[in-house]
């Protein structure tokens, strides 16, 4: 059996896939473009899987177009959220963080954290459950979702803030920290875009390396490379066919757009044909009018073109009559604009650093981003055409096969999520708790197995001020219920201890009733509340306690 042939397992009848994180146009970058092109692939050769579409306000309608007869699109986070709360909470974490001691910071950051997955969780409770979920995939790596007993599928694109944390607000690295940690601690199966990200991943995540496989981005095709090209978009922005070089990125610092603009200075007095300019793409905002400014102090506004986002069809347009395309990144977890250029016969310069080498493998003038001369003589040996041209676009031709074949990439996460299923439970977690001790409606516990019985003790405080008189608590695992239900009176805490099975499992804690605090008066809490829970400890022979509370905010 080839190693991307999905072995004969357990039936996905349903998987939940995890949208939340896709933003409207491009501002994902070529994550959102991989994500997409695997749904649809995964879709059209998995007829009799239902794939639900977990997604938020502000990309639901756009992602319309993924709607299929085994694939339907589920809002589960609202305007509320991405509009407001996020938001601010990003803006009080980057005012308060820079006064607090070190020591402290980490801890506000795991909270800061934890509050936001639980408000992207807020009334989804056991979504996957409900939904009858065999599997939950991220392909934004973030297990926000995971409820415990259901397979989950983490894809790791890169760990560029541990590399360079400068790029990055303070707030925005413990977030991308928390995620990475969190994908690590729960995934059943995780998976990299490339060999130099999955080593990165197992180095700085201290993995197994059996539980992270390396799936490479194989979209090298997504532009079909025989079309027909309108060239309108040239005409439009006052471009000749092979005048001109390419760089499709968004401009986000690693990117080396600076570096880049050096760099072209430097090859137009060094001789580069007064005709030949230099493209670059990507959402705008403010570092792309930072970039316009610095051209024109730099005098090459005249030859530096910032045409903003670039829809697919345009965009592949744009590569197929350049006269190369140049990717000076300083990181790259893939570097999928590198393969589309080689599948489409143009000849590509780029970054000798991260996963680059890797991908190009000898295809590609490779050049240090570092250093602008290094850039420069790039630029116009790609200027100069002539036989050294023809190599690079047959080598490129070649190493662009090794990444064409889309069905291929399907199957090896179809066998990733095989596998995932068969995977057996190696934490103890527990979800459904937000940072400050107030619980949903439901609660979800993932046990290990133990070579005795185990027994779970949790004390539970019902506010004084909630409308209803009691909370009634109830363990269930399987459907069948552990112990007998326990009332919990308006003002009263109360030790709950519930016998489990030394097989441990999945057990789930169901909270009645439930009340949303802005509606009764109490600020403009809009959670789903039940309880406080002010501990909760798994207990085995020996004397062993495992306190599941404190692991569920680490």
């Amino acid at each position: 059996m080839k190693s991307w042939e999905a072995p004969v397992g357990k039936s996905l009848k349903t998987i939940a896939v995890d949208l939340t994180p896709v933003l409207p146009g491009g501002a994902n970058g070529g994550a959102k473009i991989f994500v997409l092109e695997l749904l649809q692939r995964l879709s059209a050769m998995f007829p009799s899987t239902q794939f639900n579409l977990l997604t938020q306000a502000q990309s639901h309608e756009e992602l319309a177009s993924m709607d299929r007869s085994n694939m339907r699109r589920i809002m589960v986070v609202g305007p509320a959220v991405t509009q407001t709360i996020r938001p601010r909470l990003m803006g009080l974490a980057s005012r308060i963080l820079p006064h607090l001691p070190l020591r402290l910071r980490g801890l506000v950051n795991r909270l800061g954290y934890s509050l936001h997955s639980a408000l992207k969780r807020s009334a989804s409770g056991g979504l996957l459950h409900d939904m009858g979920a065999d599997l939950l995939f991220c392909p934004f790596t973030a297990p926000t979702y995971f409820e415990p007993g259901i397979p989950t599928v983490c894809t790791i694109y890169d760990l560029q803030y541990k590399t360079y944390p400068e790029f990055f607000a303070p707030e925005d690295v413990a977030h991308r920290d928390r995620t990475f940690a969190d994908a690590c601690r729960k995934a059943s199966g995780l998976t990299a875009i490339s060999d130099y990200s999955r080593d990165s991943a197992i180095a700085h995540g201290k993995l197994d390396p059996a539980k992270i496989r390396t799936i490479h981005l194989r979209m090298a095709n997504r532009f079909d490379p025989h079309a027909v090209h309108d060239k309108s978009v040239l005409a439009r922005l006052n471009l000749q066919p092979q005048r001109y070089f390419i760089y499709p990125a968004n401009f986000w610092k690693h990117k080396n757009h600076e570096m880049l603009l050096t760099a072209f200075g430097m090859a137009c007095h060094q001789g580069l044909a007064s005709d030949f300019k230099l493209v670059c793409t990507g959402s705008p905002g403010d570092r792309q009018s930072w970039l316009a400014g610095a051209t024109q102090r730099m005098h090459l506004a005249n030859r530096v073109v910032f045409p903003g986002y670039i829809p697919g069809e345009e965009l592949a347009a744009l590569i197929a009559h350049c006269g190369g395309v140049v990717f000076p990144s300083l990181y790259e977890g893939f570097g999928l604009p590198v393969v589309e250029a080689m599948a489409a016969g143009v000849p590509v310069a780029c970054s000798n650093i991260t996963s680059l080498p890797e991908v190009a493998a000898g295809a590609a003038i490779l050049f240090d981003p570092r250093v602008p001369s290094q850039i420069a003589q790039a630029l116009l040996e790609l200027a100069a055409g002539g036989a050294r041209q023809d190599q690079l676009v047959q080598a490129g031709l070649a190493r662009a096969q090794e990444f064409a074949d889309s069905q291929r990439m399907a199957n090896e996460y179809w066998s990733l999520f095989q596998q995932s299923l068969s995977n057996e439970i190696s934490e103890n977690l527990l979800t459904g708790v937000y940072p400050d001790g107030w619980t949903g409606p439901l609660l979800n516990l993932q046990v290990t197995p133990s070579p005795s019985p185990q027994m779970l003790e949790m004390e539970v405080l019902v506010a004084q001020w909630m409308p209803q008189p009691k909370v009634t608590l109830q363990v269930t695992t399987a459907g069948r219920t552990q112990g007998v239900p326990t009332d919990i009176a308006r003002g009263a805490a109360q030790l709950v201890v519930v016998p489990l099975s030394a097989e441990g499992g999945v057990y789930q804690v169901q909270l009645k009733p439930h009340f949303v605090p802005s509606q009764t008066g109490h600020g403009d809490d809009h959670r789903q509340l039940s309880a406080m829970l002010q501990r909760c400890v798994l207990k085995r022979a020996g004397g062993e306690e495992i306190d599941l509370l404190g692991e569920s905010r680490s």
